[in-house]
């Protein structure tokens, strides 16, 4: 993860504005609230009120509220219609950037519609839409108004003009009614209009109605509402309140008067029950006399009365009931059970009393019944008066403690939190992607990377050059020029066998020494033939990171090749990319300076490249070998490096395979061993075709480059089956390619300071092939 934390910081960076856009682009919400109580009156009748009349109104109280009253059609429904929340009008905006317009754009302020074809708007164009009637096909859908020049419009449905009309006029049309009083809009700005469904609409707004009941037993709620619009935020909250009070006001005087209508009517039916009761009592005084009830009677009496009241409290409500209920109703069937049992426990009390005489009983029952219809009589002209006066009183049980004010902020933080959202979700991704990247495709990065999962004996790494990519960016350059082959191959008057040391001179060392002793006036020789080291890194960089990795490798290979048979290593690679060559022309030219009699042969029969670094022909080489055309002498070239001899691959044979197989491959490298130093074989990539494990059962050891980030293990134990199968010998590996990262920065710390050191020899001068040099060549 450390090694692409600029990437992943880049994607939250990237998450971050992408949720910034949007979070933007999106329109404001704002919210208003308003606090309201529901009251309760205190009943009390007139024989219950003090005598001297003092507190003649109603105490109100406290009493909790019915939330569903608040979200309940019959009061949301008229205050949608008259704010018309069910109308949509909203400047018609490009996808993510017009949103960022209209955050940053101030309202009023108007711009031309561009581009003019999609009519899109970029200021705070503004539409007052008084009126939509729409069919109901059209109900929830999107309809086009097109501003037109001197305050008119026109209508689409899709491409479908539905209308045409002017500002501040109802306009009609294909079944739809448009009234539009105010369009603040240059021409061409369009606008989207929608007529959305009114019962889905209602049912919207009382599902986003937010009630919440304050603390304690006060019957207040706060309702609150959010909405883009912020006048109509406020709006329609106060419409709510009011609408609720209207409506409850509404449904108090309708109760009051259905019960005072009802107690008109029983009020004369009781009164006939009471004057009944009196006359019937009176005759009996009239009869009987007067005679004062003993005490047995006026405990039955007192019983008795309130046995009767009951019941008839209770026959006055079923009455009552059976206005709005049948007699199988539970409610009537409730109270029908209530009379019947206290009609029960009335006939148990009246059976205690029997040792009364029937004079008593009958004085007893009348009085009773003169006394309850008394007493029913003045209830319901109390509460008949309390409902009049109910009716006449305009003060409602609701009351608004805070009305919904217009907010003049958006509601939340603004788009940060969206912001800090979008950062970390880039984050997270960035580390998942970067964490299946790895597992789906992993890589060796290091060298203790690759030792670990290959078990592979690793003899150093080599830090990726920048100048080594622009080297090679010229040898591919000079490769396709039409002289480098047909041209050099005039000018190079050469006589067979000039390249290769004469083996007299080999086998004399001195004389080996007085050739090196006259290295610069070789190295001169050499170049004016055409020889020079333009493309080697080793000879143009001695002193850089890479160049210090390949002398590592150099002296890891040097102690390693102690113990094998001989002296020829074949390099090779799992496939290609990986740096083989590269690896093979810089070590050979840093043994050869170290002192070595070195051969660097390309092997690669197909894509050999090792001649176009050393800028020589590739007309002869091991392939003509091979097939018997040239001797070995003739095929082996000198190059500018002293010591360093190169036999290049030749021109791509019809059968590179075969010929490897040949015995003359064995032979050519029996000749190599006995006459240098170190033989570095270039070969072919080994998944690629089998030519590689052809050099490697021949050479004596066989070296692995490795490309860092790229090279997949499962490739590396691929190559090292076919290697076992062709016994070769294994060095190791080289892992080539390394860039500098957060994790081995410390690595790269500690070799810098060594770096830069000037050379201790001079540099090999380097001539340019002018045209005057190529004439003194040719006399």
């Amino acid at each position: 993860m450390l090694d692409h934390a600029g990437w992943i910081l880049a994607a939250g960076v990237a998450g971050a504005a992408v949720a910034w856009m949007v979070a933007v682009s999106q329109p404001a919400v704002y919210g208003a609230s308003a606090l309201v109580q529901v009251l309760q009156p205190r009943e009390g009748g007139a024989a219950a009120r003090p005598a001297n009349n003092a507190n003649l109104a109603m105490a109100p109280q406290a009493m909790p509220l019915d939330v569903g009253m608040l979200r309940s059609r019959t009061v949301v429904a008229p205050v949608v219609e008259r704010l018309r929340i069910d109308i949509s009008a909203q400047p018609l905006r490009a996808p993510l950037v017009g949103g960022l317009a209209a955050y940053f754009a101030t309202p009023g302020q108007v711009r031309a519609a561009w581009p003019q074809s999609l009519g899109y708007a970029w200021g705070g164009e503004q539409i007052t839409v008084d009126r939509l009637n729409v069919p109901d096909r059209l109900i929830d859908v999107p309809l086009t108004l097109e501003v037109l020049p001197d305050d008119n419009y026109r209508l689409y449905q899709g491409d479908t003009a539905l209308l045409s009309g002017r500002v501040g006029k109802v306009n009609e049309g294909s079944g739809v009614t448009l009234a539009v009083s105010r369009i603040e809009a240059e021409p061409g700005t369009r606008f989207v209009l929608k007529r959305h469904d009114l019962v889905q609409t209602v049912d919207a707004v009382s599902n986003g109605l937010r009630i919440d009941a304050q603390p304690g037993d006060t019957g207040t709620v706060s309702i609150a509402w959010r909405t883009t619009d912020r006048t109509a935020a406020a709006a329609l909250v106060n419409g709510i309140t009011d609408s609720f009070i209207g409506s409850q006001a509404t449904q108090r005087r309708d109760d009051a008067a259905a019960t005072l209508a009802f107690l008109s009517g029983e009020i004369p039916r009781v009164k006939a029950e009471l004057e009944r009761a009196e006359a019937a009592l009176t005759r009996y005084r009239s009869k009987a006399g007067s005679m004062a009830p003993s005490q047995d009677a006026q405990s039955f009496l007192s019983g008795s009365m309130d046995y009767q009241k009951q019941i008839a409290l209770l026959k006055l409500e079923r009455t009552k009931l059976l206005q709005r209920f049948t007699e199988e109703a539970n409610e009537v069937r409730t109270v029908d059970n209530q009379i019947q049992q206290l009609v029960r426990e009335r006939r148990e009390m009246d059976s205690r009393f029997q040792n009364l005489s029937a004079t008593e009983r009958e004085s007893v029952g009348l009085t009773r019944d003169v006394k309850v219809a008394e007493d029913m009589y003045m209830t319901l002209r109390n509460k008949a008066e309390q409902l009049t006066l109910a009716q006449l009183d305009r003060s409602g049980q609701v009351r608004v403690l805070d009305s919904a004010l217009v907010p003049t902020r958006p509601m939340g933080l603004g788009p940060w939190p969206a912001t800090t959202g979008g950062a970390l979700l880039g984050l997270c991704l960035a580390m998942a992607c970067v964490t299946v990247r790895q597992r789906m495709r992993p890589t060796l990065e290091t060298v203790n990377d690759a030792e670990v999962r290959l078990g592979l004996p690793m003899l150093g790494d080599i830090v990726y050059s920048q100048e080594q990519a622009a080297l090679e960016r010229l040898v591919d350059a000079r490769a396709q020029t039409a002289w480098s082959q047909a041209q050099i191959s005039g000018l190079l008057t050469r006589q067979p066998g000039h390249a290769l040391v004469p083996q007299d001179e080999l086998d004399d060392l001195d004389e080996l020494d007085e050739h090196r002793e006259d290295d610069v006036d070789g190295a001169e020789r050499l170049l004016r033939l055409g020889l020079h080291d333009q493309f080697l890194l080793a000879r143009n960089a001695p002193h850089s990171m890479a160049v210090e990795g390949l002398r590592s490798v150099r002296a890891a290979l040097h102690f390693t090749l102690r113990a094998a048979p001989d002296k020829v290593v074949a390099v090779t690679s799992p496939t290609s990319g990986a740096g083989k060559t590269f690896a093979s022309v810089n070590l050979a030219v840093l043994f050869a300076e170290a002192g070595q009699r070195v051969l660097l042969i390309d092997a690669d029969l197909r894509r050999g490249k090792v001649a176009n670094w050393f800028d020589l022909p590739v007309d002869v080489g091991l392939a003509e070998v091979l097939a018997g055309q040239v001797p070995l002498a003739e095929a082996v070239q000198r190059t500018v490096v002293n010591g360093l001899s190169v036999l290049p691959a030749g021109v791509p044979p019809a059968n590179p395979s075969e010929l490897l197989m040949h015995p003359a491959m064995t032979a050519c490298l029996q000749m190599c061993r006995e006459r240098f130093d170190l033989v570095l074989v270039d070969t072919s990539p080994v998944l690629a075709v089998a030519d590689a494990t052809f050099v490697a059962n021949l050479a004596g050891s066989t070296l692995l480059v490795l490309r860092a980030d790229t090279t997949l293990p499962e490739h590396v134990d691929e190559t090292l089956k076919r290697l076992g199968r062709a016994d070769a010998r294994l060095l190791g590996g080289i892992l080539n390619g390394v860039r500098q990262k957060r994790s081995n920065q410390a690595d790269f710390s500690n070799m810098n300071p060594y770096l830069g050191m000037p050379l201790t020899l001079q540099p090999v001068p380097r001539l340019q092939r002018s045209p005057a040099a190529i004439e003194q060549q040719k006399a």
